[in-house]
Order: C-alpha cells, then sequence, then structure tokens
C-alpha cells in the first residue's frame, strides 16, 4: 500500500518543518518536494526502487510523485522541510518528469550551519527560506545533473498523477484520464481507490485547493478568479471544495 499524502500545507505556509527521533516511514508519495537531513544514526532511503544509506551530515531531496520510504538502521534522528512546488517553481519547471542521479548529498559544516535555521527550524522568512532551497537546487543540479524519469508502462500510478498535475486546471474529467492511458473509466476509477484511498475527484480536487490557497497566500486576485484559474467552474463548487479540505472558507484562509 502507498499512501498519498496532501496535508502539509493548511495553515498559511508552502513549509512545514519536522524534527523527528528514531524516524522511519512507510512507502508514500506527495506533490510537494521533501527535503531530509540526517542529524544522527543511520537510515536507509528508498526513492523509486533506489536504495541510498544515508550517514549523519547527509541530506536527501525528494521529487514530487517519488515513491519514497525511510528505514531506521539505528537511532536515526532527522530534520525534514516538505515544501510546496509552487514556493520555488523555476526549479520544479526544470524536475518536472526528471529524477535526481544522486538525491543525497552534503553541504560544508559552515554553508550548513549559515542555513540550518532556515531551512529546519523556522520558516518564517520566506525569502530567506527561498534563497536557501534555490542554492541547494543549484548545487544539486550542478553535481548530481537530472535525468528523464521514464516510469515502466506498468508504473501506472506515477502516469495517473503526473498526467493530473499537467492537467488539473483544465476542465478535466476522469474519461479524458482513462483516453490518455489506454484503460476503461472504470478500471482508472477503481485503480486510484484502491491504491490512494481517495476518488478522482477527490484526488482533482486536492491539486486545485492547494494551487487556490497559494494564490490566494501570494496575490490579490478576487476570490472568483481565483476560483476560475483554478479549473473550477463556479465559485460556489471552489468555495465547497475549499472548506471541505481546508475547513476554512477562502475568505476566511485569506484573512488569517
Amino acid at each position: 500500500m502507498i499512501v498519498y499524502e496532501y496535508y502539509h500545507f493548511g495553515d498559511q505556509q508552502e513549509i512545514s518543518l519536522y524534527h523527528i527521533r528514531e524516524f522511519s516511514h512507510f512507502a508514500h508519495l506527495h506533490r510537494s518536494y521533501e527535503l531530509l537531513r540526517l542529524k544522527s544514526g543511520k537510515l536507509m532511503a528508498t526513492v523509486d526502487g533506489r536504495e541510498f544509506l544515508m550517514q549523519p551530515g547527509d541530506l536527501i531531496l525528494i521529487l514530487p510523485y517519488e515513491i519514497h520510504s525511510y528505514t531506521n538502521l539505528g537511532g536515526a534522528e532527522c530534520q525534514v522541510n516538505v515544501f510546496s512546488p509552487d514556493y520555488i517553481q523555476e526549479f520544479y519547471k526544470m524536475t518536472a518528469k526528471k529524477a535526481l542521479n544522486h538525491p543525497v548529498f552534503r553541504l560544508e559544516d559552515q554553508v550548513f550551519s549559515s542555513m540550518e535555521k532556515h531551512l529546519f527550524i523556522d520558516s518564517s522568512k520566506p525569502l530567506y527560506c527561498k534563497a536557501c532551497l534555490y542554492y541547494i537546487a543549484a548545487r544539486l543540479l550542478e553535481e548530481s545533473g537530472l535525468s528523464p524519469r521514464t516510469a515502466p508502462s506498468s508504473d501506472l500510478l506515477h502516469q495517473i498523477l503526473i498526467y493530473i498535475q499537467d492537467h488539473y486546471l483544465e476542465a478535466l474529467t476522469l474519461q479524458d484520464l482513462a483516453v490518455h492511458l489506454g484503460y476503461s473509466r472504470l478500471y482508472i476509477s477503481r485503480f486510484i481507490n484502491s491504491h490512494l484511498s481517495l476518488s478522482f475527484t477527490d484526488l482533482v480536487n486536492q491539486h486545485r485547493i492547494n494551487y487556490g490557497a497559494h494564490l490566494l497566500r501570494t496575490t490579490d486576485m478576487p476570490v472568483s478568479d481565483i476560483a476560475f484559474s483554478c479549473g473550477y467552474n463556479s465559485l460556489r463548487s471552489f468555495n465547497r471544495c475549499f472548506k471541505d479540505i481546508l475547513h476554512v472558507t477562502p475568505r476566511e484562509y485569506r484573512s488569517q
């Protein structure tokens, strides 16, 4: 069972920070990036079937929709930064449908000490956070490089998520997805539900509402314009879905 996580960004933020001792995590994926640093102990990270043994001081960057898990090999204490692809959009455009050749890396002690606060402790200064993340992105692009992410034809889950990511702002239907993938609508519906415990509609709405929350935080666009920009054909539908997922109305969210 692979768990699809969508809940990191609900409270006026595009970064979620965690500090976890004896860390391990089952196989999961999400639309966000995940930056993890191993402070102490040993940890095995598995990313799309590739295993990486991490030592204290190592960092790893997980790209959107990569299936990943962590196995605690003893005393694993980790700092984790989960951040939205909307937060560093230029890097997201460069890494879409690609994989890092070597996602595990290290920073010099002096460099990391100057960044630790903004990466893993306090995200209240977004320009500093973005500067640190873009520095890491630049280092990884130079030191690791990217390869096309060619999921095997059997990897239907990745194909579904990538197609939804590319088209969720459009009038996307389950039939569109099924035709694109060459399966029946019923088969795709059951596949999504069995693998992610979500319906197709719920999955699309989560993408749209995440983007809507980003626009509410970062622009002065009227709520009605945001609703249509997110792929909804009525403000009422947007308001209903927004409250179902984030438990507040769009106007309440913006005023927080």
